[in-house]
C-alpha cells in the first residue's frame, strides 16, 4: 500500500520526498492536470492517507485537486507544498486543508510534518497504525523480469526515467512533433510583440499569449524567439533545447520533418522555436531566413507567435511583413512611450503597420506620474491593455511557469488574458471564475 500521494510539477520536489518515504509514496505528475483534475485523481490507485499537492500548483488546480481528492477519499489528510506569499491566508481560508509545508522545509521538519498529521489521522479513526507501516523488503530468486503488479504500476507512477512509464501506467500518448493538421477554410495567424527598447515586458506578453491561445488549439502554436543575440524565452519556460533557430532556418529544414526535429515542446500544449546559443550564431541568421521561417510555420500552426528583438531592426521588420497582428509593448516611461510613438509613425510610412494592432502598456502603476490619458497622448494611439505591476510575474518566471498559469488571480495575469480574450474570444480558462469568499467582518 501506499499511504503517501505527490501531485507536483516539480521534479527536485519529488526525489526529495522520495528519498524520505520510498516506495510508501505515489506520484501524480502536475502535467496530467492538462486534462484536468478529475483525470489526475483517476490515476490515483488504492486508498492514499496523507496527500501533498505541489509546489508549482495555481491556486484553481490545487482547488480543483482538493474537491475531487475528498469527494472520492473523504478521510484523506490534505497538505498543501507552497511558499509564503501574501495570498497565502486565502488558500487557508477557502480550502479544507490540514497543513501548509514550505518546499524548503527541511527533511526534519517535513517528517515531524508527516507523523503528527499520521497521528491525528489515527486517533480521529481516519487511519490505522498498520497503513503507515514500511513495505516488506522483497527478495527475488531469480534476476528474470518479473510481470508488473498494481502495486508495481502505482510506484511508477512517479519514474519519469523509467523506459515503459507511458505503457505500463497507461499514460496518454504523447505525439512527439505531431501537429493537428489545420481545419479546410482556416487560416494561420501570426503575431509579431514588438517594444521599442529592452525590459518592456515583451517576452513575458509573448510567452503567455502562447500560452493562452494553446488551450484552444493545443499543440497548434508556436512561439519564435526571434530575438537573435540575447532571446530569453527557453530561460524563463525553463526549457532544454537540443536545436534553435539556427537549425530551423537551415537549407536541411526545407524538409518538414528536419523542421520539426527543431522545435521545442513544452507541457502546456505549444512548441518553442530557441533564439540562437550565441550571439555569433544569431549573427548567421539573415532576416530573409527569418521571414521564410515564419512563412513555412504558419503552413502547419494555428498561431505563429514571434517574440522579436527590441526596436526596429532589420529582423523586426521583416517578421512584421509576414505577420497579421502587432502586440506592442511599452511600460509607463517616458522614453519608451516616445519610442512606441516613432514606431508608429516609422511604419506607417513604410506601409509596413499590421492591420490589426494590440497596444499593450505593461507594468502600469500609480506612482509613475502619469496617466493613461498621458500614456495616450504620448504615444497617439489608445491603449488596448493595461498591465499591473506584480510580483508575480518575476515569480512564474523564476518558476519556468506562465504566469495565467500559475497565478490566474494575480491582477498582471488577468489582464494578459484579457489580451488572450481580445485575440480569441473562446480562449476562455476551463475552470470557473474563482470567486473569493467575503470575511466575516467585511460588509455584505
Amino acid at each position: 500500500m501506499t499511504p503517501f500521494l505527490l501531485v507536483s510539477r516539480s521534479a527536485e520536489y519529488e526525489s526529495r520526498l522520495r528519498t524520505m518515504l520510498g516506495e510508501r509514496l505515489a506520484v501524480v505528475a502536475g502535467e496530467f492536470l492538462t486534462f484536468g483534475t478529475a483525470a489526475v485523481v483517476g490515476r490515483v490507485d488504492g486508498t492514499p492517507r496523507i496527500a501533498f499537492l505541489g509546489p508549482v500548483l495555481n491556486y484553481e488546480e490545487t482547488r480543483g485537486l482538493v474537491e475531487e481528492l475528498t469527494a472520492k477519499h473523504p478521510d484523506l489528510g490534505l497538505v498543501v507544498v507552497r511558499e509564503q506569499r501574501s495570498d497565502l491566508e486565502d488558500w487557508v481560508d477557502e480550502l479544507a486543508l490540514h497543513a501548509v509545508l514550505s518546499p524548503n522545509a527541511s527533511d526534519e521538519t517535513t517528517l515531524e510534518l508527516i507523523n503528527r498529521l499520521s497521528r491525528w489521522l489515527i486517533s480521529n479513526g481516519k487511519a490505522e497504525e498498520r497503513d503507515f507501516d514500511e513495505p516488506p523488503v522483497r527478495e527475488f530468486e531469480t534476476p528474470e523480469p518479473i510481470p508488473a503488479s498494481d502495486e508495481d504500476l502505482l510506484l511508477l507512477e512517479g519514474d519519469e526515467d523509467h523506459e515503459t512509464f507511458d505503457e505500463l501506467t497507461q499514460a496518454p500518448p504523447v505525439q512527439e512533433w505531431a501537429f493537428p493538421p489545420l481545419e479546410a477554410g482556416v487560416s494561420s495567424d501570426a503575431f509579431a510583440v514588438v517594444a521599442p527598447k529592452g525590459g518592456q515586458g515583451k517576452t513575458t506578453i509573448a510567452i503567455n499569449l502562447a500560452t493562452g491561445l494553446a488551450e484552444i488549439a493545443p499543440n497548434s502554436v508556436v512561439l519564435v524567439d526571434a530575438d537573435l543575440q540575447f532571446g530569453d524565452i527557453t530561460a524563463a519556460l525553463a526549457l532544454d533545447p537540443t536545436r534553435t533557430i539556427v537549425d530551423a532556418v537551415a537549407a536541411a529544414a526545407v524538409d518538414e520533418l528536419v523542421l520539426k526535429t527543431a522545435l521545442t515542446h513544452h507541457e502546456d500544449g505549444f512548441f518553442v522555436v530557441a533564439s540562437a546559443p550565441s550571439p555569433e550564431l544569431g549573427d548567421q541568421v539573415s532576416a530573409v531566413a527569418l521571414g521564410t521561417l515564419i512563412e513555412r510555420l504558419r503552413h502547419s500552426f494555428r498561431y505563429v507567435i514571434v517574440d522579436t528583438t527590441p526596436g526596429l531592426g532589420e529582423h523586426t521588420l521583416v517578421a512584421l511583413e509576414h505577420v497579421t497582428d502587432a502586440v506592442f509593448v511599452t511600460n509607463m516611461g517616458v522614453p519608451g512611450l516616445r519610442g512606441m510613438r516613432k514606431e508608429f509613425e516609422l511604419l506607417t510610412a513604410l506601409g509596413l503597420m499590421p492591420s490589426n494592432r494590440h497596444i499593450v502598456v505593461n507594468q502600469t502603476d500609480k506612482l509613475s506620474g502619469l496617466t493613461m490619458r498621458d500614456v495616450e497622448n504620448i504615444i497617439g494611439a489608445p491603449v488596448d491593455v493595461e498591465v499591473p505591476r506584480s510580483s508575480a510575474v518575476l515569480l512564474s518566471s523564476n518558476r519556468g511557469v506562465p504566469l495565467i498559469h500559475d497565478d490566474v488571480r494575480d491582477p498582471a495575469a488577468k489582464a494578459i488574458r484579457s489580451l488572450v480574450l481580445r485575440i480569441a474570444p473562446e480562449a476562455f480558462p476551463k475552470r470557473s471564475r474563482i470567486q473569493r469568499r467575503r470575511r466575516s467582518n467585511e460588509p455584505e
